[in-house]
């Protein structure tokens, strides 16, 4: 299991997860790095200063909106985002030219189980439920 601590930089202080950037199949090339928890966030956005490292990954450009309804055209790229003893290969991120800060947006959150701990104020990456095998209905064994 995976933990991080809150933001308190924000007001009420937000969910944040630690993260590592790399190419694909390759070792962590940019962290550890705070990233912001955003269930409303449809995309992961990295702030460009950081993706200037990866100018190799830069595949071709999105179209984002703010949440003030702004469009922009901005570049995109496919790197490895490691989360602990995670590894989450060859995921599309976008390039923010204004942000500051790494956004998780549901692209990354769908694919973890994710225990937010308001009063504890910690984020944590739970392990991965055991997968059933699909059997007949009323079937013994």
């Amino acid at each position: 299991m995976t933990s991080h601590t809150y933001s308190h930089d924000y007001f009420p202080a937000m969910p944040t997860l630690g993260i590592y950037l790399s190419l694909p199949s390759e070792s962590p090339l940019v962290g550890p790095l705070t990233a912001v928890v955003d269930t409303g966030a449809d995309g992961t956005l990295v702030p460009a200063r950081i993706l200037a490292r990866f100018r190799t990954a830069e595949t071709d450009q999105a179209w984002i909106v703010s949440q003030w309804g702004e469009y922009r055209l901005a570049k995109a790229y496919m790197l490895d985002i490691h989360l602990g003893v995670l590894r989450l290969p060859a995921h599309r991120v976008v390039s923010d030219d204004r942000g500051k800060e790494i956004i998780l947006g549901r692209d990354v959150l769908n694919k973890l189980r994710l225990l937010l701990d308001g009063p504890g104020q910690t984020t944590e990456i739970l392990e991965a439920k055991p997968t059933r095998k699909p059997g007949r209905a009323g079937s013994s064994s």
